[in-house]
């Protein structure tokens, strides 16, 4: 048994959380203080093989909902021939919510719906008990420029509170240029209190506070476009919307781990 089926064979998810063991996808769920707090992490390899058909270069990418509302998103991609350049836009992860080296994708994108030289992501630890989720993946899609990508998400259920550890680790020398985005829906207000703290709230009440590392050089980009579907009928539209992004970037020249903090009031 490999070390990857055999943290599968244990994990025994709370009723609330569940696991797609076949996708790698986690969603985890809180309901402390009549906030219902709904986090999705992707920690699954590209596609379909061969080509990793219909995949996106998201490797360890997160989502998060308050209640029935959507903050920090996966826009996805609602186009495959109309738009080739928007298709590849948000089809890589320069539209999810994870990091990315040097300006490069995890995977380099082909046909409108393929891709070559397909990363893979294992789990390498997890833990779920009452008060706590903890779990901690990487992928190699970065492995040809001598780097590694590792996540670690720890859910405080009681606390409303989330951790996010970002470990790139170098194995060549040289400078690489790291970037996180955190896309919020268009649908919430984001204002920057300080270089590092944001604030985004929606017309429900519900309010999210995210504190980035210091380490990070950041602004905010509003009017960034995301597209999503009317409806899901056949006579779906396509509809545009401006969102606001948390941009994040640092320069490094060895292993370094970022940290961000988020909590739900």
């Amino acid at each position: 048994m490999t070390k990857q089926k055999e943290i599968l064979g244990k994990m025994k998810l709370k009723p609330e959380s569940g696991f797609h063991k076949k996708g790698r996808q986690f969603v985890f769920r809180s309901n402390v203080r009549q906030k219902e707090i709904n986090l999705h992490f992707n920690a699954a390899s590209s596609g379909y093989v061969p080509k990793a058909a219909h995949g996106h270069t998201d490797a360890l990418s997160i989502a998060i909902n308050i209640g029935e509302s959507p903050f920090l998103v996966d826009p996805a991609a609602v186009t495959y021939q109309s738009d080739p350049g928007r298709r590849r836009h948000f089809a890589t992860m320069f539209s999810h919510n994870t990091i990315k080296i040097n300006q490069k994708v995890q995977s380099e994108i082909t046909r409108p719906a393929t891709w070559l030289n397909r990363y893979k992501s294992n789990i390498l630890e997890t833990k779920f008990d009452e008060l706590t989720i903890q779990v901690k993946a990487e992928h190699d899609g970065y492995k040809n420029l001598g780097v590694k990508h590792t996540r670690e998400l720890i859910f405080e259920k009681s606390k409303n509170l989330i951790w996010i550890n970002d470990t790139v680790e170098c194995f060549k020398s040289g400078q690489f240029f790291v970037e996180l985005p955190f896309l919020f829906h268009p649908n919430t207000s984001v204002k920057q209190n300080n270089p590092i703290n944001f604030q985004a709230s929606d017309e429900n009440g519900h309010v999210l506070y995210m504190v980035v590392d210091k380490k990070f050089t950041t602004k905010l980009i509003r009017g960034l476009i995301i597209s999503q579907m009317s409806n899901s009928s056949a006579n779906a539209k396509e509809i545009k919307e401006p969102c606001t992004t948390v941009y994040c970037t640092a320069p490094i020249e060895h292993t370094t781990t970022f940290q961000t903090i988020i909590l739900v009031k």
